[in-house]
């Protein structure tokens, strides 16, 4: 039987441009952390071998989020001891091998954990977010599209923002567009979404448009190194040198060891 968990975004991880929410909030998906982690059950029934599998499986999460990662590695294996179909259990450790490069085994399970959820929308999602890294766009469009042909599936924006993201990597702007209008359309304050749409609008040299929906995006939410720097870029094509001054600042006071901030070694600020 199909086992699933209640989901929700954890702070976790992987700068994946994603930070794994990073600010690529709701790319990936978590269980629910539970209130006690010790006391995980060792029956051999199959009930106590999924409670097992879950809680081991949070255990991991919790301590993916301190850093821990060979204990991470170690829960994970453990869950999967107890029910091998328990999918976020391969979901995470396929999170978890992608942080660390292990590529291939991150394929493995993602692989092992769509064979056991093939129509779920967070699972292909999460498997089209890595086929995208890897390059491999037709693979990763074609899991986003299963994820949103999923009638139960609850964030069809995050899907949507992904396939933009992934065809705005490839510069397929015409084909981008429609999954971002939609992403919108569902979350109209959808970070992802915003920032997408305005480098989309940047990299067509519609740097006004773009500005508009920066101003949305930091309406609706916290400012990341990728947003400021964009927010810069925006600013330095419009020629408005003091808007650019004021992200480039932010950039170096909030996130001075970025990978942004670093890339602005030496602008001017006349």
């Amino acid at each position: 039987m199909l086992r699933k968990s209640c989901y929700v975004l954890a702070a976790v991880l992987l700068a994946l441009g994603l930070s794994a929410c990073k600010h690529n909030p709701g790319i990936i998906k978590y269980p629910t952390p539970m209130t006690n982690l010790k006391n995980a059950p060792h029956d051999t029934a199959k009930e106590d071998k999924l409670a097992a599998a879950q809680t081991h499986t949070q255990l991991a999460v919790a301590y993916m989020n301190g850093g821990h990662l060979k204990e991470a590695e170690a829960a994970l294996h453990k869950a999967i001891d107890f029910d091998g179909q328990y999918v976020p259990a391969h979901t995470i450790l396929a999170i978890l091998d992608w942080r660390i490069n292990r590529l291939q085994d991150a394929d493995k399970e993602f692989r092992a954990a769509v064979a056991l959820d093939p129509t779920g929308g967070d699972t292909n999602n999460n498997y089209g977010k890595f086929l995208c890294d890897q390059g491999r766009r037709a693979d990763a469009m074609a899991r986003f599209r299963k994820a949103l042909a999923d009638p139960f599936y609850k964030t069809p924006a995050v899907a949507n923002t992904n396939a933009g993201m992934c065809l705005l990597k490839y510069k397929d702007y015409a084909a981008a567009a429609p999954y971002l209008h939609k992403a919108l359309e569902i979350d109209p304050a959808y970070g992802a979404a915003l920032l997408a749409m305005a480098q989309l609008d940047l990299d067509q040299n519609q740097a006004f448009q773009a500005r508009g929906y920066m101003q949305r995006f930091e309406s609706a939410g916290q400012a990341t190194p990728e947003s400021l720097l964009l927010g810069y870029q925006i600013a330095t094509n419009l020629g408005d040198k003091e808007a650019a001054t004021s992200y480039f600042n932010r950039l170096q006071d909030q996130f001075p060891n970025s990978t942004q901030a670093q890339s602005l070694s030496g602008p001017t600020h006349d």
